[in-house]
């Protein structure tokens, strides 16, 4: 399960593109839905352009963006229309559904999908990992347990990123990063948060309490770096149940 360059480079465009549409437009609803929309609509088409050895199944790309979507707009939306941990400073379509703008959530879907895109692109070279099943439950409760934590502790200076860094902590000990992994973890220690930064200070997207870096709090920045873990494990679990690629010896499970 690789992402080519051309599949890459599709997804990252795909952000850009929208990035850019924040920082220029987010003020405007109708704009941001039709942008968001007309967008991901080209990046499918695009996708499904792709010669079939650089891409998956069409069923399958299907399967794993409604998925993402899943995942991430659902946080989205628990984390703001439900706990209140940070509030969207622009335009709502449905304030009585969400408090997070519907093009967001759709957004959500390609944030996620880009990250497995990063994470399994061929220029990185990232080994796969294969977790056993122990350590995977162990990543798992810790995501469980941070996310209980913000929705309690999100407005102290301390306590609101004080057990996320203790689980990153753990989670290095546990997983063991080789040093291409502990790279990308440095790029995004730095970009993630660079990014969301970019969104509160151009495009006025959203507002997080204690916002100390550029508006960005702490617990997000180590957020980010958490979340790459987890979703490297579980892709590196997924890998389990496929067939390893001819000439490649089957890496031993990590402890």
């Amino acid at each position: 399960m690789r992402t080519t360059d051309r599949a890459f480079g599709l997804d990252a465009g795909t952000i850009v593109a929208v990035s850019t549409a924040i920082c220029l437009a987010s003020r405007h609803a109708l704009v941001m839905d039709v942008v968001v929309a007309l967008v991901l609509g080209l990046r499918c088409a695009l996708w499904l352009a792709l010669p079939r050895a650089q891409r998956s199944a069409a069923w399958l790309e299907l399967l794993l963006f409604a998925l993402c979507l899943g995942v991430g707009a659902f946080n989205d939306w628990n984390s703001v229309t439900r706990r209140r941990v940070y509030d969207y400073a622009v335009p709502l379509e449905a304030p009585a559904l969400s408090l997070v703008p519907l093009w967001m959530l759709l957004y959500w879907g390609m944030i996620v999908r880009f990250m497995i895109s990063l994470l399994t692109w061929s220029r990185l070279g990232l080994e796969a990992r294969r977790p056993r099943a122990a350590t995977l439950a162990a990543l798992l409760v810790l995501v469980a347990v941070t996310r209980q934590t913000i929705y309690r502790l999100y407005q102290d200076p301390l306590w609101s990123w004080l057990p996320f860094l203790a689980a990153l902590a753990l989670a290095l000990v546990v997983l063991r990063p080789d040093r291409r992994r502990l790279a990308l973890l440095g790029a995004t220690l730095l970009l993630g948060p660079a990014v969301e930064a970019l969104y509160i200070q151009v495009g006025h997207l959203h507002v997080y309490r204690l916002g100390w870096l550029g508006g960005v709090p702490v617990w997000i920045a180590l957020w980010w770096v958490l979340a790459v873990l987890v979703l490297d494990a579980l892709l590196g679990a997924l890998a389990l149940r496929l067939q390893p690629e001819p000439g490649r010896a089957v890496q031993q499970p990590l402890r």
